[in-house]
């Protein structure tokens, strides 16, 4: 499902360097508005010193938190998650900030571990959008942690998070997440559908997908009811492999682990260290390995 048509004019080659360029310089043109397992915040001038030279779109299948989204800027840039709470998320912050900092207040002035428990608990599907929205972002600062997971029948599970006066938004991020929005085309579908049906050459995708686990405790794939296991990772891979065939340039992040090293064995590598914010054990917080995939081409701007 296409919640906004893609009407939206992209920049020229030359306005998308520059955007890449400002980011690289430290300035961004708006920041996540939730807390996301996996954002790369700390990682996108990492990630973008690896951007192509040149390139006419910016396509990213599984958006999540947007950091490089949203600090890019780009006007007709391609978003799409297969979270359907996320784009709601990201399109009511569009379509209807009043309404949603409205009943963020309300819920604000409601909160306790009681009441985080009651939202928890009530069916999105009698909602509005606006409520959706609203319900979501809560749970996602009020919960633990900032995590958002759900459970095989798609119920969100995170517990409490114990903290009495959570910040639920800044009006000042909301309205350059809307702004970014409304240049943007977004989507709400599987990222493979996504790709098939919108990448072409000379695109520039970045696809940070859910992780190859490092152990058997991870469990950062649980953003919707759907997981995503191996035998997605290899289609994955494959499809990486179709990205570079058909002239796109797509920058991959992943775990570094023997199956990441494997699937994409043909392709670039590069070792980066990121820094874990969210695990339930706080010693499990750190730097931990990742890697980057890119294809093998001298159009990359190295670091």
């Amino acid at each position: 499902m296409v919640v906004r048509p893609a009407i939206r004019t992209p920049g020229t080659a030359a306005q998308n360097r520059q955007a890449v360029q400002a980011v690289l310089s430290g300035h961004v043109v708006a920041a996540p508005f939730v807390k996301w397992a996996g954002g790369k915040r700390k990682l996108m001038r990492t990630i973008l010193s690896y951007a192509p030279i040149t390139f006419e779109r910016y396509l990213e299948p599984f958006l999540g938190g947007g950091a490089l989204a949203l600090a890019l800027g780009i006007p007709g840039m391609l978003l799409n998650d297969v979270n359907g709470d996320l784009i709601n998320a990201y399109m009511v912050i569009s379509e209807f900030p009043v309404a949603l900092t409205t009943e963020l207040d309300r819920l604000k002035a409601l909160h306790s571990e009681e009441f985080y428990y009651f939202v928890r608990a009530l069916n999105p599907m009698g909602m509005t959008p606006v409520e959706q929205a609203a319900r979501f972002i809560y749970l996602n600062k009020a919960g633990f942690n900032g995590l958002y997971r759900v459970n095989r029948a798609g119920q969100f599970n995170v517990p409490f998070g114990h903290n009495p006066n959570p910040s639920l938004y800044d009006v000042m991020v909301l309205q350059a997440v809307a702004n970014v929005v409304a240049a943007s085309t977004v989507s709400c579908l599987p990222y493979d559908q996504f790709l098939r049906q919108n990448a072409r050459q000379g695109d520039f995708i970045y696809l940070d997908p859910p992780y190859i686990p490092v152990s058997e405790y991870s469990d950062f794939k649980r953003y919707t009811k759907e997981q995503f296991r191996e035998d997605d990772q290899v289609r994955l891979a494959e499809l990486y492999t179709e990205l570079v065939q058909l002239g796109a340039y797509p920058i991959l992040s992943n775990s570094h682990t023997p199956m990441t090293l494997e699937l994409y064995g043909q392709h670039k590598i590069i070792e980066v260290e990121m820094t874990r914010s969210i695990n339930s054990v706080g010693m499990g917080r750190g730097a931990i390995s990742e890697v980057l995939v890119l294809p093998r081409s001298d159009n990359g701007i190295q670091s």
